[in-house]
């Protein structure tokens, strides 16, 4: 199957743009996420963070067992940084000769933009919705739910809870599909010297886009400063603690395996969100 365009190079100066305005703040803090979703898909362009189009391969195997002769299956994309996920699940969806009907739920509005975008550019209907995946609900079942490097945004204990909701979307004979890094990582910050050379790689990698694509060196490097100064969230860090959630919401493990992504993964760069040597687990998860 041949790998689905991504047109980054025009949806990341897009990104880059409404991040700003359109991205969620913390009622807490104040904060918004733009941090995170300005730079993504550039940085993405730059091989510096990890997607589901690295794991295209155990997707199409998991979506072509479990689709099987389902003509028009109900899909849940659980978060998404952008529209990758939809593009691959699309692309192998279509393959199989399946229309399916999707559905994208995040909690920020700058993803569900992208979805949209993209969705009417490849010409398939996609439904958006706003919301907090626990308090998501849907008056139909899904026959799948699929996502990627969300576990880590939920502590150990509320990942019981996503899961939860997840097994109650999904109609019996369901499946979760996931992959999220796998590490027992003692830092979720970048260090001083991780982030000056990140810094200088994306700024150098910057400037040799600058003649496909409009980027703001200036603003850019706000970016970085800004994406590198988070922490990474709630590190998945054993095999068995992301078993833990999918086990105790009652479903069925499938298939299960971890290791690290060979293939079109830097390794000059360090960092708590940068690829790397990092091992990955991948699980399909069936709703009993």
């Amino acid at each position: 199957m041949k790998s689905p365009e991504e047109p980054l190079a025009v949806s990341a100066p897009l990104a880059l743009r409404m991040a700003p305005t359109l991205c969620r703040r913390d009622p807490e803090t104040g904060e918004s996420c733009a941090w995170n979703h300005a730079p993504w898909q550039l940085f993405r362009l730059m091989g510096l963070v990890m997607t589901p189009a690295l794991h295209a391969d155990f997707y199409r195997g998991a979506l072509a067992t479990l689709v099987r002769a389902k003509s028009r299956p109900r899909v849940l994309i659980s978060a998404a940084a952008d529209y990758c996920m939809l593009a691959q699940a699309l692309a192998i969806l279509r393959s199989l000769d399946a229309d399916p009907e999707v559905t994208v739920v995040d909690v920020c509005e700058t993803p569900l933009m992208l979805n949209r975008w993209y969705a009417e550019r490849v010409g398939c209907p996609v439904r958006t919705c706003r919301s907090d995946i626990l308090e998501y609900r849907d008056d139909r079942p899904f026959d799948l739910v699929c996502t990627h490097s969300f576990l880590g945004r939920f502590t150990r204990e509320q990942r019981v809870a996503l899961l939860a909701r997840w097994r109650d979307l999904l109609r019996p004979g369901g499946a979760a599909i996931t992959v999220n890094r796998v590490q027992d990582a003692p830092r979720v910050a970048f260090t001083e010297e991780q982030s000056r050379a990140f810094r200088a790689t994306v700024l150098r990698a910057a400037e040799s886009l600058r003649g496909s694509m409009e980027v703001d060196l200036e603003e850019l490097a706000r970016q970085v400063d800004a994406y590198v100064s988070h922490p990474a969230g709630h590190p998945v860090r054993t095999r068995e603690e992301f078993l833990e959630p999918f086990e105790r919401a009652g479903f069925a493990l499938e298939h299960v395996s971890c290791a690290p992504v060979s293939a079109g993964v830097r390794r000059d760069v360090e960092g708590p969100r940068v690829p790397g040597d990092a091992v990955y687990g991948r699980i399909i998860a069936i709703r009993r």
